[in-house]
């Protein structure tokens, strides 16, 4: 999915009310539009003039930067400092203040919208600070993901919230607010919310339920941690008949829980259910992870949280293990995302770039392991097939460490 961009220009050379005063320029953005970005320029200096700069959404002031910055940009989820990200579809005014005219004073105004693309992300769903037991700050963390190349971070602190009330102003990166709801009977991330729940505490495993429902209710989405930890409260035992939106099949260094969830995620999906997989570094200082490994590599049709969160839910998300590395994706925009349905007979082909020598590709389906692929000498291979089944998923592995796992294409 791509929007054409569009851009306005106007020069501003007359001044009714004079100095002290404001003049708006109005213009209107749609639903398609992801980002609104504002450049301007005045004589200044030896001419004389200063011209502050600000916008308005239907009516309302959302950023004033006076005349310090030149070009600014608004988001959803993010914007220049001193302007207010939040929704973009609306009437706006890029608002100019007046305070002093010099000479042959003109102002040329040039208005951005960026439509919506569709583009891959890689980002981190799982990790954690010093507002539970991570051990560092969130600033840290965020410096953490922005080293790991990663393009969103979700801090999924244990039944607090604390963290989402810290609010960089890095516009690299995208932060999730998040919390992981920690109970006796497992644990899950509650994702996109800032307050999710009024009261995390469970006393049961229904009481967990409830407390996904609630989550979920709110708008959230949710994904089940680590199902078989190996520990009292982190293996799940809530039951899988609950408010969920995807399941964590890799959490951290592979190790004997990431195949046990790997061997139930794929029982799940034989058994008719549609699961999205994800996965997450869990990071704490002290247990030596870093973020983005594994990675969730999210195709995402648009630059906000809820983007992101939209291509969780549906399964567009590929599991691997770093952010830059392996990577497997359809061959073309004629090509489903994962996650889709396929009616069967349908070709689809699969690129899978980044390989090493002694990588092999397996195709899985509801049978199991159904092919077995060298990866060759050259770093990229493509597989294509006719769609048959309930499903077909992909794997890379090289030995016995995987390289990733990408979400299924589904039976019509």
């Amino acid at each position: 999915m791509s929007t054409q961009n569009r851009v306005i220009t106007a020069t501003i050379d007359h001044f009714p009310d004079g100095e002290k005063s404001f003049v708006e320029i109005p213009f209107e953005v749609g639903s398609e539009i992801e980002r609104i970005e504002v450049s301007y320029h005045f004589p200044f200096g030896g001419g004389g003039s200063v011209i502050d700069l600000g916008v308005a959404r239907n009516g309302r002031m959302r950023g004033w930067t006076g005349a310090e910055r030149g070009h600014i940009t608004l988001e959803e989820d993010r914007a220049t400092p001193g302007y207010e990200p939040g929704p973009l579809a609306g009437a706006w005014h890029v608002v100019l203040g007046i305070v002093k005219i010099g000479p042959n004073c003109k102002v040329d105004v040039e208005i951005r919208l960026i439509g919506r693309q569709r583009r891959w992300l890689a980002g981190e769903l799982h990790s954690h600070s010093e507002h539970s037991d991570g051990g560092v700050t969130v600033l840290d963390a965020i410096h953490r993901a922005r080293a790991s190349a990663l393009d969103f971070l979700a801090i999924t602190d244990h039944n607090t919230v604390t963290q989402n009330d810290v609010r960089p102003d890095d516009p690299g990166i995208l932060v999730i607010p998040a919390m992981e709801l920690t109970s006796y009977w497992g644990h899950t991330n509650f994702l996109g919310l800032p307050r999710p729940v009024a009261d995390w505490r469970c006393r049961s495993p229904r009481d967990v339920a409830e407390k996904m429902a609630e989550a979920r209710a709110n708008g959230a989405t949710i994904v089940i941690n680590h199902p078989f930890q190996n520990s009292a409260g982190g293996r799940w035992q809530s039951g899988f008949d609950v408010a969920f939106d995807a399941l964590e099949i890799w959490n951290g260094n592979w190790s004997v829980m990431n195949e046990q969830g790997l061997a139930f995620w794929q029982e799940l999906l034989t058994s008719g259910r549609r699961v999205p997989a994800t996965g997450g570094s869990d990071f704490h200082l002290k247990n030596r992870r870093r973020h983005g490994r594994p990675a969730n590599r999210l195709c995402v049709e648009g630059m906000s949280v809820s983007d992101i969160l939209a291509a969780v839910r549906g399964g567009r998300n590929v599991v691997a293990f770093a952010p830059d590395e392996t990577m497997a994706r359809p061959s073309s925009e004629e090509v489903p995302d994962f996650g889709s349905q396929i009616a069967a007979g349908r070709e689809i082909s699969v690129i899978f770039t980044g390989l090493s020598v002694g990588d092999e590709i397996r195709r899985v389906t509801e049978a199991g392991v159904v092919e077995v692929v060298p990866a060759g000498d050259g770093p990229t291979l493509r597989l294509d097939q006719r769609f048959a089944g309930r499903f077909v998923r992909y794997e890379v592995w090289h030995d016995k460490e995987p390289r990733l796992f990408t979400n299924p294409f589904y039976g019509e």
